[in-house]
């Protein structure tokens, strides 16, 4: 049975509607539109799917998205802006990352 939750995501209060096994990444994804947040290999070993959750990386692959309620999280969406690029955008940019990111581990 879905459950109504209440994320906050790169400082902004964000509802979603999930059920309860529902992992973190596939709300990220699906429900909040936040695409940078990757599915890379499906058995948590890559890490393209790491994001921040009060301030400590973890793999949005293996996190309930219920188990994130009162904590605070950060995509790489909310680490930078397009004027003023976070230092990994800017090393990605510099050094001609890939563009997706598929390819490499958060």
């Amino acid at each position: 049975m879905k459950r109504p939750i209440t994320l906050t995501v790169n400082g902004a209060v964000r509802p979603a509607v999930v059920e309860p096994r529902t992992l973190l990444v596939h709300v990220l994804r699906d429900d909040l539109n936040l695409t940078g947040t990757h599915i890379g290999c499906d058995t948590s070993q890559c890490g393209a799917c790491t994001v921040l959750i009060d301030g400590l990386a973890v793999k949005s692959c293996t996190q309930l998205a219920i188990q994130c309620e009162g904590q605070a999280i950060t995509t790489i969406e909310g680490i930078g802006t397009i004027e003023e690029l976070h230092p990994l955008q800017a090393a990605f940019w510099e050094k001609h990352g890939l563009q997706c990111g598929f390819c490499t581990p958060g």
